[in-house]
Parts: structure tokens; sequence; C-alpha cells
């Protein structure tokens, strides 16, 4: 279960020996967040997959895919609607068995796909709040706001960044959080993401370490991606807005996506 589903690397049939450290008390399994390592651990593992030396991606695929299915129908298997689960049992359960939408065999053809695909969403493309439509009010330390941690490795958990997850209205968050050391190279052996271990205390002091939703936001009104005024902007001035190079000016895109927004 640990090194072949939640803590996956590309060492096949081998685990790193961190991961049986956490059985050595079978009485505490119970007490570890095993939810925020996965995710920990995943995040790490995307972040040296985006390295341009990179040849593949480890971590919890399995979360990705259904995080993927869950919040873009439009990428889910064709012609299939998932069932409603039990309380019992696990909500990635209802892909089981499922073929991965489309049926083009060549990669390259396919990635182009997916490609177009992606810079073709629009906001009303995306299931914003699939799980509840305010999620924080099931799980409370969804809010959280800090590090998130497996074994050795840190990686920062924001929410204020994606507020329409939460079934708020996006604002410009504030700056980041800043690693102690940062070493992103084209190969991706020497990733490297160094945070002090002083950011922990912020797990146990979820008060003080969460985002304050009706300090800083509103629930939105009119539509589920609902932003403020100033939010597109900003959007486009720190990201990445399309996966294939666009030929029109940042304008146009802010503009364009002030109309989907408003109708």
């Amino acid at each position: 279960m640990l090194g072949s589903t939640l803590f996956v690397d590309k060492s096949r049939d081998r685990v790193r020996p961190v991961v049986n450290l956490f059985l050595d008390e079978l009485e505490e399994i119970d007490q570890y967040s095993w939810a925020s390592g996965t995710l920990a651990w995943l995040y790490r593992c995307l972040g040296q997959a985006s390295r341009a030396g990179a040849r593949g991606v480890a971590g919890c695929l399995t979360l990705l895919q259904c995080w993927i299915y869950e919040y873009f129908p439009g990428f889910r298997p064709s012609h299939f609607e998932p069932p409603v689960v039990g309380p019992d049992e696990a909500w990635a359960s209802r892909w089981i068995g499922q073929p991965a939408t489309g049926s083009v065999a060549d990669p390259s053809v396919r990635l182009a796909f997916y490609r177009r695909a992606l810079d073709s969403l629009t906001p009303s493309d995306v299931s914003w709040t699939p799980f509840h439509q305010r999620p924080h009010q099931a799980v409370r330390r969804s809010l959280y706001t800090g590090v998130i941690r497996f074994a050795d490795i840190g990686e920062f958990y924001d929410p204020a960044r994606c507020l329409r997850q939460f079934g708020y209205r996006q604002m410009v968050p504030p700056p980041p959080s800043r690693p102690q050391r940062a070493d992103r190279p084209e190969a991706p052996g020497g990733y490297v993401i160094r945070i002090p271990e002083s950011f922990d205390a912020a797990w146990d002091a979820l008060l003080s370490h969460m985002v304050h939703i009706d300090m800083y936001s509103q629930p939105w009104r009119r539509y589920p991606y609902e932003t403020t005024v100033d939010y597109l902007d900003w959007f486009v001035a720190h990201s990445h807005c399309r996966v294939l190079q666009d030929d029109g000016d940042a304008d146009r895109l802010v503009d364009s996506a002030a109309v989907r927004f408003d109708h």
C-alpha cells in the first residue's frame, strides 16, 4: 500500500526505507496524516516531472487522475456517469475499470490533443466544488496554510490561491512563502527544496495558520468561478496562461476571459 500506491517512486518493486519507519509503532498508524503526506510527496514528484530532463512522473497518480476526473468533466471517460459511492467506500472507487478518454494510439498526437483541450477550457468547463459546496465545513483542515510533509520532504500548501475550490470568490492571494533553498535544474535528479523545520509548528496551531474565509473573501454570488475585478490582471502577470504558445497578447486574454466570466 505505502510503496505501490501512496508514495510511489520509479524504483519498481523497491520501497524507500523511510516508509518502513512509519510502521514501527502500529498503534500510532491512525495518528498520522496520510492524506497530507501523500499530497506532499505528489507535489514533489510533479515538481520533478516539470523539469525539461524528466522522463516520467511518480507519486500517487491515482489521486491525480481522479482529481482530474472530478474537476474537469471534459476529461472523464467517455459516455460514463460515475455512480454515487457509499459512506464506507473510497471516493475514487467510482472510477474503477473505466477506460481513459480518447483512443488515439500515437503519444505525440494524444499529447497535442490534450494540450489543445487544456487551452480551450473556459471557467464553466470546470466543476469547482465537486465534493462539497463548502469543503472546509466538512474538512476544516483543508483551509490550513503552511507546510505539509512526507518524511524529510516539505511542500507549501496554500488554499488562498484556489479559493474557488472552496466555494468562495477568488481574490489576489498574498505573496507565497519562500523555501530556505530551492534548486530546480533541468535534470530532476538535482531538484532540491528545503524548508526550515520551524515552519512545522504551523501544523499544530491550526487556528492561527489557516485561511479565515470570513475575513479574506466572500462566497461567490453569481457563478462558482467568480473572481474579484483585479484578479485576472494579476493572474496573467504571474502565470503561464496557456500550454501552447499564444500569438495574442495578455490584454486580449484578460478581455476575453472577462467576457466569459460575465456571461
